[in-house]
């Protein structure tokens, strides 16, 4: 029974490591341009209006599927809640749900605010 549950453990992570293999993760977003698309696993506020002092309409959730997004334009370095990063305009490419409970739909376009140190998740140029 041992040896059956480790060779199962063992092909677990295999599978796991075979299923994340090609997962492009960012960490530098000076490589991050326009039209550059990638996943964001945290959660972050969304503003509707391309304005930095709008309100926040939306929260997303921290899981595993996040949010995945276009780079519309790339604004302007800041410092928000004494975390420096850059303010993207972006379009949602895949629906999701946030932390409301609300669903929203694809093609829907978010102020963000990408903390220097937030890695992003499959990225593309």
């Amino acid at each position: 029974m041992r040896k059956l549950f480790c060779s199962l453990i063992i092909c677990l992570n295999l599978f796991a490591h075979a299923l994340y293999a090609d997962v492009v993760v960012l960490t530098d977003h000076s490589k991050i341009k326009e039209l550059s698309s990638f996943r964001i696993l945290d959660a972050m506020d969304l503003r509707t209006e391309k304005n930095y002092s709008s309100a926040v309409k939306y929260r997303t959730i921290n899981h595993e599927g996040g949010m995945t997004v276009r780079v519309l334009e790339i604004l302007k370095n800041d410092v928000q809640n004494g975390e420096p990063g850059k303010w993207f305009y972006v379009l949602l490419i895949s629906p999701m749900w946030v932390e409301s409970g609300e669903w929203i739909e694809k093609y829907q376009k978010f102020l963000i605010f990408l903390p220097d140190d937030m890695p992003v998740f499959d990225f593309e140029e």
